[in-house]
């Protein structure tokens, strides 16, 4: 599907490359794209990664990140998030009660997960983007600095490697 892109992913192999900021910037668009619950979030994600000049198979793995075990707890913290955002119930109205979940009845939970997210409405569209957001950049920096962090350790256990082999041959 992205032969039409050919010519030019040819002429910047940037990125396909592995290095740490077009990695960590693939990581958090991915990641930020994929908080949406819309279909084709891999192909927008890369499109984004080579607009942006970021790692494509990068953006295109984090947005595995959504997944039927994931997405409950990112939906909350998106209708937590759009609850700053957008007011729950104008002054005057009926604050909606909380949803009833029977746990006991397994196949209440849908119509009880529906009855939840319709009673988000607002809030949890507004707190979509602000989640792939706040994803977005804490992804990027766990990826930058642990990746640095990575580096870092490396190099001192190398040079602690030549410091044994040289004491080894003065000595």
């Amino acid at each position: 599907g992205f032969a039409w892109l050919g010519h030019y992913l040819r002429e910047h192999p940037r990125l396909w490359v592995l290095h740490r900021r077009g990695v960590a910037l693939g990581v958090a668009l991915g990641i930020g794209i994929g908080v949406f619950p819309v279909p084709l979030q891999m192909p927008a994600a890369m499109l984004a990664a080579v607009a942006l000049r970021a790692n494509v198979a990068a953006a295109a793995a984090a947005t595995w990140l959504t997944n039927p075990f994931t997405m409950a707890p990112i939906w909350a913290l998106s209708a937590w998030l759009g609850s700053f955002v957008v007011p729950r119930a104008a002054p005057g109205t009926v604050v909606p009660t909380p949803v009833e979940w029977v746990w006991s009845d397994p196949l209440s939970w849908p119509g009880a997960l529906w009855e939840q997210i319709t009673s988000w409405g607002p809030a949890l569209l507004a707190g979509f983007p602000l989640a792939g957001l706040a994803l977005g950049v804490a992804a990027y920096g766990v990826v930058y600095w642990g990746w640095a962090l990575l580096i870092w350790r490396e190099r001192r256990r190398r040079e602690q490697g030549r410091r044994v082999a040289a004491d080894r041959a003065r000595g």
